[in-house]
């Protein structure tokens, strides 16, 4: 079930994330650049007013959060997770897709988003192109990242816009 994020949920989130990056993030990642990762977000009332803003959607099963995703602003993915044992069953990808179709009722004619190593696979399957490679530095730790861009087919011209992502 996919429901609107509220305040009091910004905790099971962040358990979300943490739980969602370490598990997956040893498959493209050091030990040292997934506990770096992980400690985000430290500061769980900013957290928690970073996904107050635009669309943030979350699913639950069973009564439990288990993913949630952002589209802030309207033309830029700012977040898309899934704890560990609820990956790759599509969850993430309903949630894209309401995400999406969001944007899309707004009138947005491309989508950005900050890419991992692990979920640029998953956009390119849905239509986005990688338009810059980006190393970006948390706790004094490098990764990899990549900026993508779904454009709309009215528009092929586009460049991307939108806030830097976490993650």
């Amino acid at each position: 079930m996919l429901r609107r994020f509220e305040p009091k949920d910004a905790e099971a989130l962040a358990v979300v994330y943490r739980d969602a990056v370490r598990t997956v993030g040893p498959v493209a990642y050091t030990e040292e650049q997934v506990e770096s990762w992980a400690k985000y977000p430290e500061d769980i009332e900013e957290f928690r007013a970073r996904l107050s803003r635009g669309v943030t959607l979350i699913a639950e099963e069973d009564g439990s959060v288990v993913a949630f995703g952002q589209l802030e602003p309207d033309d830029h993915l700012a977040f898309l997770y899934c704890s560990g044992r609820f990956c790759r069953k599509g969850i993430g990808a309903e949630i894209y897709r309401a995400l999406e179709a969001h944007a899309l009722q707004k009138g947005v004619p491309a989508i950005s988003t900050d890419a991992s190593r692990i979920s640029r696979p998953f956009f390119a399957k849905h239509g986005y192109s990688v338009v810059e490679v980006e190393h970006v530095v948390r706790s004094g730790i490098e990764f990899e990242r990549f900026r993508m861009l779904k454009k709309s087919e009215a528009n092929q011209s586009l460049q991307p816009t939108g806030a830097s992502a976490r993650g």
